[in-house]
């Protein structure tokens, strides 16, 4: 996501460290066919979006660093925002009003350094951030994962991710002002990176006593010719039997086109397969054609088409 500078840097006086501000974003729309009719959308790859993101050079490496999000909706101009906010649970940050045009997420600040970093706020969990590894279409608004929500976005948190040792990092994050039984959360994750393997797994718990639990393991490799995907969530709710669900995809470029091809079951007999074609205007600027053929309501067949637009 290429950036734009909003702030020039400035020198602090006394110090002598640098600071400075931009602004970056996606502007996405679809129009889209389903059983029922035509509908105009926010598109199959998360919709729009913008970002302020400030950051300071403290020196002696340490850095300060923060970001505030806001996502909506371009169907209307005064339809409200349904999309991701913080999930059940973890919804004291940000919950959606009825008649909202805007929502708000990936609200934080942090500091790092030789140590890693540490943030504090609204952020995407580690289970859901490994869950991307292993979903060709990134754990988009039509995911390649059926099962598990991988719970999203985690408000009142902290975060301490560590350094890359040898492609190997550590991360833990916790929901510290949570007084309800149900909105207590904690995660990890462990992650390996080395050439074109990437490899996660994560384990989060929600709640206190009967927690819901989610395990995660999810990885892809990039031959070059081709990228193979492969994820796995296991979810126990309230000390009842377990439910899971897999993904494969794999995703071929052709120059500037890629063919992304994947297929998802859960173990409440939903699965569904679909077809994402991807077309580079530029480095910045791509139309898509997406196609999916799911076997429930919340999965129907769907095809659109999309331009996607990044700043």
């Amino acid at each position: 996501m290429k950036k734009t500078l909003v702030a020039v840097a400035a020198l602090a006086t006394i110090s002598g460290a640098m600071a400075e501000a931009t602004i970056s974003g996606v502007v996405e729309a679809a129009v889209a066919k389903t059983s029922t009719g035509t509908a105009f959308g926010s598109g199959s790859n998360g919709g729009s979006e913008f970002t302020l993101s400030a950051g300071e050079d403290l020196g002696n490496g340490l850095k300060a660093f923060g970001q505030f999000t806001v996502i909506g909706n371009l169907n209307t101009s005064n339809s409200a925002y349904t999309g991701v906010q913080a999930t059940a649970g973890h919804s004291s940050a940000t919950n959606t009003a009825t008649g909202d045009t805007f929502g708000s997420y990936q609200n934080w600040i942090g500091l790092g350094g030789d140590f890693g970093s540490v943030k504090l706020g609204q952020f995407w969990s580690n289970t859901f951030l490994t869950s991307i590894a292993g979903d060709v279409v990134g754990r988009s608004a039509f995911s390649n994962q059926l099962h598990g929500g991988a719970q999203g976005q985690i408000a009142n948190a902290v975060n301490y991710t560590s350094p890359s040792f040898s492609g190997l990092s550590v991360s833990y994050t916790k929901a510290v002002d949570s007084t309800v039984a149900a909105e207590q959360y904690n995660d990890y994750s462990v992650s390996y990176s080395n050439g074109g393997l990437n490899l996660s797994y994560a384990r989060g718990s929600l709640g206190t006593g009967t927690a819901t639990k989610e395990t995660i393991l999810a990885g892809n490799y990039n031959f070059g010719v081709a990228a193979l995907y492969v994820g796995s969530i296991i979810t126990t709710a309230s000390n009842t039997a377990s439910t899971s669900g897999t993904s494969y995809g794999v995703a071929v470029p052709f120059g500037a086109t890629t063919l992304s091809v994947g297929t998802g079951t859960a173990s409440n007999n939903i699965n569904n397969y679909q077809v994402l074609l991807n077309h580079d205007l530029s480095k910045r600027t791509r139309v898509y054609i997406h196609t999916a053929n799911g076997t429930t309501a919340a999965r129907p067949v769907t095809s659109q088409i999309g331009v996607r637009h990044n700043f």
